[in-house]
Formats: C-alpha cells, structure tokens, sequence
C-alpha cells in the first residue's frame, strides 16, 4: 500500500503543474514511515542499497499503475470552463462559489464520471441555484455547452451528497 501511495502521488505530481523528483517522494515517504512507527527519524542515504530499491520499485509500481489506466493519464478540469461560462455573468462572488464548487468535485469521482464541460456546467448551475442568479431557460444554456440537464442533475447531486458527509477525521493506517 505504501509504496502505491507513493507512486500514485509521483505520477500525479508529474500530470499537474508540480513534478517533482523521485527522490523528495521517497524522503518524504520514509519521513513519514519513520513517525507512523515512532522510530527515530534517520537520514535516508541517497546512496544506499535501500534507496535505490525505493526508487527501482517505485518506477516499477508507476509503470503497473500507467498499465492499469491504459496509459491515459489526461484529465481535463472543470475550472477552465467556469470563466467562459461565466463570461457574461458579472457576478464574482457566483465565479468564486463555482471554483469552490470545481475544486470540491475533485474530492469525489466526477471527473471520470463526466466531461469536463458537464461537470462545470454543474458547478455552475449550483452556484447560480445558491446565489439565485437566473440562468437563461428559453435556449436551454447547457446545449451551449454540450451537457445534458441529466448530468448537470447528478453532478448537482453528488456535490450535496458530498456536503452533507461529516467531516473527514484522520484514521492511522498503521498502529
């Protein structure tokens, strides 16, 4: 588990905007081993036959998980859509209420679920249901956008179901 964690997060930080080096995941990895164990925290030598173990499975683990999704790794996010749907609407405290909205959905599994576009299109249409902004009806505005009012629904729903969890609480995986 810990060293799929660690790879999970290796590849993610290389499809976002933050890559970072193998050897700062392992440290940090091995930092946090060292405190879930309460072992003394020990320098990890970069030229240790336990480093480059760390590293050689963790590029081995990269590789399974790559193989697993079909090597597709892009995902557009909803939050370059929310500007230019918001484009018209001069409402900053509605484009802020979205972002929130986008940034929340990434907690759940929409993003795999929809595109991009109907993800943001319910976003978009719970903020404007928060603030109660009207949206355009007689066109229906979400035919603009290519989204079907049914996904704009259940995005909609899975953000209020989301709402109404308790509070994450942290839960040692390890005792």
């Amino acid at each position: 588990v810990k060293i799929v964690a660690a790879s999970a997060l290796w590849l993610a930080t290389k499809l976002e905007e933050s890559p970072r080096r193998a050897r700062q995941v392992i440290i940090v990895f091995h930092r946090m081993e060292c405190r879930r164990e309460n072992l003394p925290l020990e320098h990890l030598d970069l030229y240790s036959k336990k480093f480059s173990d760390l590293k050689a499975e963790l590029s081995r683990t990269e590789r399974h998980i790559l193989k697993e999704m079909g090597f597709v790794c892009h995902v557009e996010h909803p939050h370059k859509f929310i500007s230019n749907y918001l484009a018209t609407l001069e409402t900053t405290e509605l484009r802020q209420e979205a972002w929130n909205l986008a940034n929340d959905s990434l907690r759940t599994t929409l993003c795999v679920r929809f595109k991009s576009e109907v993800v943001a299109c319910g976003v978009v249409y719970a903020a404007a249901r928060r603030f109660q902004v009207p949206l355009p009806e007689n066109l229906p505005w979400w035919k603009a956008f290519d989204a079907e009012k049914s996904g704009i629904d259940e995005v909609c729903r899975v953000l209020a179901h989301l709402y109404s969890l308790p509070k994450a609480q942290y839960s040692p995986v390890c005792k």
